[in-house]
């Protein structure tokens, strides 16, 4: 087949070439069938499938039809708002639970406005939601027996038995509905964007208690976001955002006690009394085996976090279990995990040796037993806890911080031993252990490979089974381009740190192109984002390789600030953002240009969000290197952004005046030399269209140019797939005309 060239419809489309497979893969109890969701014609539309393990055959096991939701504004504005969130552009069947507590499988499957359950025998419908108010976040109990969900803000459960006539749902909570700033069971904004906590409920492991946060936005003054792009002229959204250094939401946790005797009566509800927390955070709620609370409480400052322990059936007090403190700001972590069979202890993780490590603590007395990984690496996920045999699976990079591997390590042994279980170079994803943990499904990919799923003996840590039937619609799509392999490399930066970098660069054997190249940065540069590892995400760049292919050489570089280098390298930006991370693009595009690869004179550089923040903040601190920028949906002053990101990093404004002001894109605006192109969608709620205002009026008040896109009815990632075509052609236009 001969290689075409890519387009704007090629850059505009999602999933990346190779990453339209599988997810949300699970064994079933019986471990006789894999389930999971996928897209069957390569759309966004997932439905959810079964593959049966002992005959090799794949069958639909749920669907939703394809005419009641594919586009995205179909969803209820809550439901719109919580995808925002969670990034998620998939339609269809986005999730599912399967319950593995009981011998006979349970499985949760929200379609459309409804809940359905599957129990092997039959798909049936649970609650019907049309025509009333979203049903947001079904989490099936552990045991199966019930599903509990939120409503108009109120918490409600229902018995998953099959009776006729069907169980009606019971309501659990009775104090949000009437009031518009309150909610039951459901995480508030900072929560789900900041924190990584998109739940607001949980059930216990024994199914009779439900821990939920009750929020009341009522302190957070509203902030109105027009959609000036409607025909409605009255369309207007309201939003409760905590601006940093103002007023955050109040949260406060209770305890539903499902057990009593009449199920009409309202529940019994513990709360948590917390009136000696001074502006705290809700980081994360857990159960220990024995059903107490775990509780992390996090302070506002983001310098320490406290895992608490509370008998609410016995007292009122809380116990203080564990304190992390920290000298920059502590990053909140899913790695805390209680033990089912050794109840008297826990997995903890913590950052006090520069580097995030696992750790064994007693739960009696909260006092570290023993550490069970060390080292200048980091560990990032825990992926299942075989409790029978003692081993924690684990997701690290301790061999390179490029690639990310399975690992296992005893709890129980005296010293511990960490074994690497992947081999392959590369990124690893693990899906899913069988109920004996003897197989895993994991996805491999690198920049030599294009994804690929597969069933690996744990034991011998070979692979058994490839999943080639998920590969074929895939490999037509690879088929059609000629990819640039990206080079990885690293520099020393002028504070003689290692800085990992990716270099696409055309394939110029026939000599086309004049050197040295013009050159494009790809930039993040943010915290919590990590773009430079040995993962087929490199190759399947799509608007890096169109650009390579129209002759420009593209760079990406991880700068200080960045993720999973260990808290030295990624605290050097506090209290000051905008400096360091530019110091280390600038050193990687200097690099180039010694190298005899860059035309120091035509060096652009694009990116969103963080990105953008940088993209526009290199045309004014750095004119003389940059001569374009495109900045998508950018902070242009840190004093416009929400409390516990902002905060993290840079302290309140009250506390950093000067830091404030000058990590602001105006600030710098009377050194802006190039050309400057802002994207910005008008009902972003994440980073408002007031970011990119600011910055208009201060462009305008210095007499410089720029040019503007506006995404009228785009929030803060652009959805819908017209628009993000057309936003790539002028993003190519606009680059081949200046640079």
């Amino acid at each position: 087949m001969p290689h075409r060239q890519i387009t704007s419809r090629d850059v505009a489309s999602f999933p990346q070439p190779g990453f339209n497979l599988a997810e949300s893969i699970n064994f079933s109890p019986d471990d006789n069938l894999l389930t999971y969701l996928r897209s069957p014609n390569h759309s966004l539309m997932r439905q959810l499938y079964a593959y049966d393990l002992r005959t090799d055959r794949e069958f639909l096991y749920a669907k939703q039809q394809i005419e009641d939701q594919t586009m995205d504004d179909q969803f209820s504005i809550e439901e719109q708002l919580q995808r925002e969130r969670q990034c998620e552009l998939m339609t269809g069947i986005t999730r599912y639970q399967l319950t593995k507590n009981r011998p006979q499988s349970i499985m949760l499957i929200p379609i459309g406005t409804d809940l359905y359950i599957h129990d092997k025998k039959e798909l049936r419908l649970l609650v019907n939601g049309s025509h009333r108010s979203p049903i947001l976040d079904p989490k099936l109990s552990p045991d199966g027996t019930f599903v509990a969900y939120v409503q108009d803000n109120e918490l409600y459960c229902v018995s998953t038995a099959s009776s006729n006539p069907p169980a009606q749902p019971r309501r659990l909570t009775f104090d949000a509905r009437h009031y518009p700033n309150k909610s039951n069971g459901l995480a508030e904004f900072i929560a789900q964007e900041e924190m990584d906590r998109n739940d607001g409920f949980w059930w216990s492991d024994d199914s009779r208690f439900i821990a939920f946060t009750q929020v009341d936005e009522s302190n957070v003054p509203i902030f109105r976001i027009s959609h000036s792009g409607s025909d409605e002229p009255d369309h207007v959204e309201e939003h409760r955002y905590p601006f940093t250094g103002k007023a955050n939401v109040q949260v406060t946790v209770g305890v539903i006690d499902l057990n009593s005797e009449d199920n009409k009566k309202q529940p019994n509800i513990h709360w948590v009394d917390l009136s000696s927390f001074d502006d705290y955070y809700i980081a994360r709620v857990h159960f220990f085996p024995d059903h107490t609370l775990a509780l992390q409480i996090e302070n506002r400052q983001q310098t320490r976090l406290q895992l608490y322990q509370y008998d609410f059936l016995k007292t009122d007090k809380l116990k203080l279990l564990i304190e992390d403190t920290s000298q920059s700001w502590i990053n909140l972590h899913e790695l805390f995990y209680t033990l089912k069979k050794t109840p008297a202890q826990f997995i903890w993780a913590s950052e006090q040796t520069g580097y995030m490590h696992l750790q064994l603590h007693d739960y009696n007395t909260g006092k570290l037993i023993k550490t069970l990984t060390s080292g200048n690496w980091v560990v990032q996920r825990i992926v299942d806890i075989d409790e029978t045999n003692s081993i924690i699976y684990f997701l690290a990079n301790r061999e390179t911080p490029l690639e990310i591997h399975l690992y296992s390590v005893n709890y129980n042994d005296e010293i511990p031993k960490i074994d690497r279980i992947t081999q392959e170079s590369g990124c690893h994803v693990v899906h899913c252990f069988n109920q004996t943990y003897q197989y895993c499904i994991t996805q491999w990919n690198s920049i030599d490979q294009y994804p690929l799923l597969r069933m690996i003996d744990v034991r011998t840590k070979e692979v058994i089974k490839n999943f080639i039937h998920l590969q074929q619609g895939q490999l037509y799509t690879l088929e059609q381009f000629q990819f640039v392999k990206p080079k990885l490399f690293s520099i020393l930066n002028r504070n003689n740190d290692t800085l990992y970098c990716a270099l696409y660069k055309p394939n110029d054997e026939q000599g086309r192109y004049k050197t040295p190249f013009p050159t494009i940065v790809s930039v993040y540069g943010g915290p919590c984002l990590q773009r430079v590892v040995n993962s087929w995400s490199l190759r399947s760049d799509m608007r890096c390789q169109r650009l390579v292919q129209s002759g420009y050489v593209v760079l990406r570089l991880d700068n200080r600030g960045t993720p999973n280098r260990g808290v030295a390298f990624e605290s050097a930006i506090k209290h000051d953002m905008g400096h360091l991370e530019l110091d280390d693009q600038i050193d990687g595009v200097l690099y180039l240009v010694k190298q005899g690869i860059t035309d120091e004179t035509r060096v652009g550089i694009y990116g969103w969000s963080y990105g953008g923040y940088m993209s526009a903040m290199a045309l004014v601190r750095a004119s003389n290197i940059f001569k374009l920028g495109i900045a998508g949906a950018p902070v242009t002053h840190w004093d416009g952004y929400d409390t516990h990101y902002t905060e993290r990093y840079m302290g309140t404004p009250e506390e950093n005046p000067h830091g404030y002001e000058i990590s602001s894109i105006m600030y710098h605006i009377n050194n802006l030399k190039g050309h400057l192109m802002i994207i910005h969608g008008l009902i972003d709620e994440n980073v408002h269209f007031r970011h990119t205002a600011r910055l208009v009026n201060s462009l305008i008040k210095a007499n410089k140019s720029y040019e503007l896109l506006l995404l009228p009815d785009e929030r803060h990632m652009p959805r819908k797939f017209e628009e993000r075509i057309y936003m790539e052609d002028r993003i190519f236009e606009y680059i081949r005309k200046y640079l």
